[in-house]
């Protein structure tokens, strides 16, 4: 057996399919203070009601006392965020909250806890990723394989993570898809894909995965179905933008990359052509880039306030966080039902 839940426990349920869940309130971030040497960061928009969720954030303290990155997740019952101790993604009904800690105790052994919020019950699931790829011996020393960035597909049926080994943390092993209801792991051997930033993403619809290939300075985006087979390469610059709604628009019909150096441009191409539909500014300001898709129309994206929302003229129709010109912040936004 590739999986197995280690514990079981239970929580307040904090949603239900007939209530919407709570999103961030209006105000600063924890974690994201002046006295920190971050620079301030703050809601400062009505998140309810939006086709995209504010699920948790990474703070990098200039000035540590303790660990020199710090993890927020934000938890719907106590209507607060909270600081955890690995990466969290939530799927896009709300239902399912999987944490992936990393660093595991054995190399190669992750494990993830999974909270169903209509139940309030969680477990811990542990997954050995040598049975999939085993560690290798090449360029001296062991290297272990590793997932990272949990991506819920679409309808929240499916999640994915990039798998590769420790020593080659740009380029990929395989993917690990593990399905629902009982999160039972697939392994599909993908081999060398680049994923200096964000690793696989999904499509629109949840039947590909896709993931930039070749190597800085002249990649393409490669698409593959869910049997690991290249079904399309589009000639096109730059990184998959997975922040939002994703790469693809809800109707799949463009995608969008971080397509300059520094990751000073957005490109949006047309996903029948792989043609360039459009180039936006992304704002220069040393922090970490904000890119995917709002909706159909816009995108979500970093600008020189914070993060907001941007038509494909390149005009911000609404802010949504307001970060310091100091502030190294690594939101999270998903896709929401």
């Amino acid at each position: 057996m590739s999986v197995l839940v280690l514990t079981t426990a239970t929580a307040t349920a904090t949603a239900s399919a007939a209530v919407p869940i709570p999103q961030p309130t209006r105000g600063p971030l924890p974690g994201a203070t002046e006295r920190t040497g971050n620079g301030q960061a703050a809601v400062i928009a009505d998140l309810n009601g939006r086709p995209i969720q504010l699920t948790s954030y990474g703070i990098l303290d200039v000035h540590p006392q303790g660990d020199p990155f710090a993890l927020w997740a934000w938890q719907p019952g106590r209507r607060r965020f909270i600081k955890t101790n690995g990466e969290v993604a939530v799927s896009p009904d709300g239902r399912w909250s999987v944490a992936h800690p990393g660093s595991p105790r054995e190399p190669g052994k992750e494990r993830l806890r999974i909270l169903d919020r209509t139940t309030g019950k969680s477990r811990d699931v542990a997954i050995d990723l040598t049975e999939y790829t085993p560690a290798s011996t090449e360029n001296g020393g062991t290297q272990y394989p590793q997932m990272r960035w949990p991506k819920w597909s679409p309808d929240g049926q499916k999640l994915l993570f990039t798998v590769s080994l420790a020593r080659q943390g740009d380029r990929s092993a395989g993917v690990l898809i593990l399905g629902l209801p009982d999160f039972t792991p697939r392994f599909i051997k993908i081999h060398k894909a680049l994923v200096t930033v964000g690793g696989f993403e999904w499509n629109h619809d949840g039947t590909r995965f896709l993931v930039r290939h070749g190597r800085l300075g002249g990649t393409t985006v490669r698409l593959y179905d869910l049997q690991g087979k290249a079904t399309r390469e589009y000639q096109v610059r730059g990184r998959p933008g997975g922040d939002g709604r994703g790469v693809f628009s809800p109707s799949g019909k463009r995608f969008v990359t971080a397509c300059l150096p520094l990751e000073k441009a957005a490109c949006v191409w047309d996903a029948v052509t792989g043609k360039a539909v459009t180039r936006l500014p992304i704002a220069p300001s040393g922090r970490p880039t904000t890119l995917g898709w709002y909706d159909e129309k816009h995108l979500l994206i970093s600008t020189a306030a914070g993060i907001g929302i941007v038509d494909l003229k390149g005009r911000v129709t609404e802010t949504l966080l307001k970060l310091g010109k100091k502030t190294q912040i690594y939101p999270h936004f998903s896709a929401l039902k």
